[in-house]
C-alpha cells in the first residue's frame, strides 16, 4: 500500500530529526542514511531523454528524476574532468586547488613554476603550470564520511594523480578500478587497470562495475556507507556493445542533431547501470535510506571524430567539452532521497560542483570540517523544503588554451541570468576581453551584450577579479615571445595523410626517418591507408617507442566505413623512451584491408619506424618504412 500524505510527512520530519542529531552525535550508526554520488563522465546536458534528447535512450534517469529534484541549471566547475572531480571531493573550486586541467594521469612534477617563462609564438598569453595531483592534504569528502562512522568505497574512475594519490590514500577504504587513467585502456576484458581484476574476455567495464557496486549493496554491512560510482562511460574509447549501437542505426533524431549510434549505446548502458543500481537498494530494503546523487565531470564531447561525427551534439548550448561555454560546463543533476527530497521537482537554482561536499554533508548530519575552507554551498535546505539558494554567483577559472574546442584561456561568472567571460590577451592591446550574455534570453550565447551594458560588465568583471584574488587563482600574463604572425600547429595544413597514416586524436610528423605521434591524451590513433584485401590470418609488427602510458591496441577492418571495438587486438606497451618491436597476431577468420594503431592512452610521445603487416607464410603484405619521408611542409 502507498504512503498516505501524513506518514510521509511523519517520516520527512523523523528522518530531518534524525539528521538534526546525527550533528549532535546522537543518532545510531544505523539511522544514518547511505550515499551513493554517481558520476557519469563526458555526459552533456542535452544527453538524456530527461533534458530533451529525443535520441538517446534513459529510461533509468526518468526514473531517478521522478524520485528527485532535477537541476536545470547545474554547472561543472570546469569543462574537463580531473578539476571538476577534484571539487566534487573537496568542495573547492579548481583555481584554488591549482588544478585547472586534467592531468592527474601526468607525472607529479611537484616543483614546476606557477608560470612558464615564455610560450609559443602563437599564444597571446602563458597560461599556468598546473598541479598534477589532489593534494593530500585536502580533508576529502570521503574522509569526512570515514571520520564520522561511515565505510567508504569508490568504484570506477579517479583521474587525480598516480599511485600516491589514489583513493585509497584519500579516505576510501575500498578501491575498484580507480586509478592516473584518463580513459579505460578498454572497455572490454583483459581491460589492463591496475586496481581491477580483469574479468572472462569481452566482459563490459560498464557492466563491471555495476556488478562491484551491486555486490557491496547487497553485502552485510554493519556501518552506512558512502560510494562513489564515478563511471568511465562516456568517456573515450568509443566502444560499445554492437548488439545495441545496431538498434540506434537504424534511428533518427528528430532534432536533427544527435546521431551517433556508438554513444547511444555507451549512455543506454551506463542508464542501466543506473536502473540496476536502483533495484538493487530496492531488493535490499535500502532504498528509502540512500541518497543519490547524480551528475557529470563536463560537457559533452564535440571535439572527437566518431564515426564521421562528433560524438554528442549539446545543442542548443554552445560548444562542449573543453570550453567555457555553456555546452562544455553545464551538466545533468539529479538528486533523490525518498521521503524527504520529494520527487519530480525541477529547479532553475544555479548550483555548482563545489556544492555537493557541504550537501551532502548536511543531508546526513555530519558538521563541516572547521579548518578547512569551502566554496560551495549547501544546497540540502532547497532540496527538501525549497528554500531559495543564498549565493550571488558561480565562477569557472579554465585558463588554458585547448585547440580542439577552440577555447581561449578565459574565466567567467554566472550571476542570476547574466554571464560574463573574461578572454585573457583577446582585447586591445592584449588586454582581456570581456564578453556578456543574458542566457535566460540567449541559452546558445550568440549575442554578445558588453557594449550595451558597460556598468553590468564592469560589476561582473570586478566580481571575477575578486574571486580570483580569494582563491589564490594563477591568472595568465602577456607572452612577451608573441608573433602575431606565428600558425598555431593545430591548425596548420598538414600533408595528411602522412605516409599513408591519417591521425585523430594527435599531432603526426616525420623526423629522423620516423613517424612521430604527439599524443594530446584520451583516444589517439593513426589510421593505415586501405592495402589489398587480406583473408590468412596476418601479424602486425610495430617498431616503436613511446613515453607515454597505457595499453597498445590494433584495430582491423574490411568493407565498411568505420572500425569497431569487436574488431581489436592488445598489445602491452613499455613506455620507456626505448624502441620495441611489437607482435600482434590477428585472429585466424578475419578480412583485413586497413589497420588502426592506437599507441598509448595518455598525452605523450610515440615514434614508430616501421610497420608491417605479415601473412601466415610469412609474406609482408603491406610495409610502412619511414625513411624517405618528410615533415609536414618541410623543404
Amino acid at each position: 500500500m502507498e504512503d498516505c500524505p501524513t506518514d510521509s510527512f511523519f517520516r520527512s520530519l523523523f528522518l530531518a530529526f534524525c539528521s538534526l542529531l546525527g550533528v549532535c552525535g546522537l543518532v545510531a550508526e544505523s539511522a544514518k542514511p547511505n550515499v551513493i554520488l554517481f558520476l557519469v563522465d563526458d555526459m552533456g546536458w542535452m544527453d538524456s531523454t530527461v533534458y530533451g534528447s529525443e535520441y538517446y535512450e534513459t529510461p533509468n534517469m526518468e526514473r531517478l528524476a521522478r524520485m528527485g529534484v532535477t537541476f536545470s541549471n547545474a554547472y561543472a566547475a570546469n569543462p574537463l574532468c580531473s578539476p571538476t572531480r577534484a571539487s566534487l571531493i573537496t568542495g573547492k573550486y579548481p583555481g584554488r586547488l591549482n588544478l585547472t586541467t586534467p592531468a592527474g594521469h601526468l607525472a607529479p612534477e611537484p616543483n614546476r613554476p606557477a608560470l612558464p617563462r615564455k610560450g609559443p609564438p602563437w599564444q597571446k598569453v602563458l597560461t599556468p603550470n598546473v598541479r598534477h595531483y589532489l593534494s593530500l592534504e585536502e580533508y576529502t569528502l570521503a574522509e569526512a564520511f570515514r571520520d564520522n562512522g561511515y565505510a567508504t568505497v569508490f568504484i570506477g574512475k579517479w583521474h587525480l594523480g598516480h599511485e600516491a594519490w589514489w583513493p585509497e590514500k584519500n579516505g576510501f577504504d575500498i578501491n575498484i578500478a580507480g586509478g592516473e587513467y584518463a580513459g579505460p585502456p578498454s572497455y572490454f576484458a583483459p581491460y589492463h587497470i591496475k586496481t581491477l581484476e580483469d574479468g572472462p574476455e569481452g566482459e563490459y567495464l560498464t557492466e563491471r562495475l555495476t556488478d562491484e557496486a551491486i555486490a557491496y549493496i547487497k553485502s552485510e554491512q554493519e556501518k552506512p556507507f558512502f560510494m562513489c560510482l564515478w563511471h568511465y562511460a562516456v568517456h573515450s574509447p568509443y566502444q560499445e556493445k554492437e548488439d545495441v549501437s545496431a538498434r540506434y542505426r537504424t534511428k533518427t533524431d528528430p532534432r536533427g542533431k544527435q546521431d551517433n549510434a556508438i554513444m547511444a549505446a555507451m549512455i543506454e548502458g551506463m542508464d542501466q547501470s543506473l536502473g540496476a543500481i536502483l533495484d538493487a537498494l530496492e531488493e535490499s530494503g535500502q532504498a528509502e535510506n540512500t541518497i543519490i546523487a547524480f551528475t557529470s565531470d563536463n560537457g559533452g564531447n564535440m571535439y572527437d571524430n566518431v564515426e564521421g561525427t562528433t560524438p554528442t551534439n549539446n545543442a542548443p548550448l554552445r560548444s562542449g567539452k573543453g570550453n567555457i561555454h555553456e555546452g562544455g560546463v553545464r551538466v545533468p543533476a539529479i538528486f533523490a532521497w525518498p521521503g524527504v527530497v520529494d520527487g519530480g521537482f525541477q529547479s532553475d537554482a544555479i548550483i555548482s560542483t563545489i556544492d555537493y561536499y557541504p550537501t551532502l554533508l548536511e543531508m546526513v548530519g555530519i558538521p563541516l570540517p572547521q579548518d578547512q575552507v569551502i566554496d560551495g554551498i549547501s544546497i540540502a535546505s532547497h532540496l527538501s523544503k525549497g528554500q531559495p539558494l543564498e549565493r550571488d554567483a558561480i565562477f569557472c577559472h579554465f585558463p588554458h588554451y585547448v585547440s580542439a574546442t577552440l577555447n581561449l584561456p578565459s574565466t567567467s561568472v554566472r550571476q542570476g541570468p547574466w554571464k560574463l567571460i573574461r578572454s585573457y590577451g583577446e582585447g586591445e592591446g592584449l588586454a582581456p576581453k570581456l564578453s556578456l550574455f543574458n542566457l535566460d534570453d540567449d541559452i546558445g550565447e550568440e549575442h554578445d551584450l558588453s557594449e550595451m551594458m558597460p556598468e553590468k560588465v564592469a560589476e561582473l568583471d570586478r566580481m571575477i577579479s575578486k574571486h580570483l584574488e580569494e582563491t589564490g587563482s594563477i591568472v595568465p600574463v602577456v607572452n612577451t615571445a608573441y608573433d602575431p604572425q606565428a600558425i598555431n600547429p593545430d591548425f596548420a595544413e598538414p600533408d595528411s595523410p602522412l605516409a599513408g597514416w591519417t591521425p585523430e586524436g594527435c599531432d603526426l610528423s616525420a623526423e629522423n626517418g620516423r613517424l612521430i605521434i604527439d599524443s594530446r591524451g584520451g583516444d589517439a590513433y593513426i589510421m593505415s591507408e586501405p592495402f589489398e584485401l587480406q583473408e590468412d590470418p596476418l601479424t602486425v609488427k610495430i617498431r616503436m617507442s613511446s613515453t607515454s602510458t597505457g595499453v597498445g591496441q590494433v584495430f582491423y577492418k574490411a568493407n565498411t566505413p568505420y572500425y569497431s571495438s569487436k574488431r581489436k587486438e592488445n598489445f602491452a606497451v613499455t613506455h620507456d623512451g626505448a624502441m620495441h618491436l611489437y607482435e600482434v597476431e590477428l585472429p585466424d577468420d578475419v578480412s583485413v584491408d586497413c589497420i588502426r594503431i592506437d599507441p598509448c592512452m595518455s598525452q605523450g610521445r610515440v615514434e614508430i619506424d616501421e610497420v608491417s603487416v605479415i601473412n601466415s607464410d610469412g609474406r609482408v603484405v603491406r610495409r610502412w618504412d619511414f625513411d624517405e619521408i618528410k615533415a609536414p611542409n618541410s623543404e
